[in-house]
């Protein structure tokens, strides 16, 4: 890879970075409220039930994502990383637009493991082949792009919008419009394939 002497980004990591943005924006639009849903529109839930909820979704992401980093840094070359990733994109927007007919506990607690898979699988294989397309000389202004697009500002982005567009349309909407953003999402992550080819043949 050669050296990056200016603040000039590779294109795999503009699609990273973009992906990883749309997808936490999609977040965003929902999960300050995701409390509030849950109590309000799931037959029997409680706090307790969002508490359960959550802790579905951290232990499974835990348990799954390192075994899973593991086994695809053994493998030689990136197809199997942008498979998996691939594979935890769809994850992803099967869980949201499955939030749209959850009726129960057991509903939510099922799509949270889904959703632990998905997350597992995402960022295991994100983070290998973010970490290698790094361009040379602005590691840490790519990191921070990384950090602050892709993390932060984009859930701030979601949080401001989603709040004003669920107290107007309500759940079922952000839940259609986070799911679809998640399908572009994903779709501009296979782009990220020819990328991934390219770099290779360097």
């Amino acid at each position: 890879m050669k050296i990056n002497t200016g603040s000039k980004i590779s294109r795999s990591i503009k699609i990273l970075l973009l992906f990883l943005f749309i997808v936490n924006l999609s977040e965003g639009l929902f999960s300050p409220l995701f409390a509030i849903f849950i109590t309000d529109f799931i037959i029997g839930a409680t706090l307790k039930t969002v508490g359960f909820a959550m802790a579905f979704y951290a232990v499974t992401k835990s348990i799954i994502q390192v075994p899973i980093a593991r086994m695809i840094d053994r493998r030689k070359g990136e197809k199997d990383d942008f498979y998996v990733m691939m594979i935890g994109a769809v994850l992803g927007i099967i869980y949201t637009f499955g939030l749209i007919f959850i009726k129960l506990p057991w509903h939510l607690y099922s799509l949270a493991i889904l959703q632990g898979i998905g997350g597992a699988c995402l960022m295991a294989a994100y983070y290998g082949i973010f970490a290698r397309h790094v361009d040379k000389g602005s590691e840490g202004f790519e990191w921070s792009l990384f950090s602050v697009g892709g993390l932060t500002m984009s859930v701030a982005i979601g949080a401001a919008v989603g709040g004003v567009f669920t107290d107007i349309f309500g759940f079922t909407t952000i839940f259609l419009t986070a799911g679809v953003l998640k399908i572009i999402a994903t779709i501009l992550l296979s782009f990220l394939y020819l990328c991934l080819i390219k770099f290779k043949k360097k």
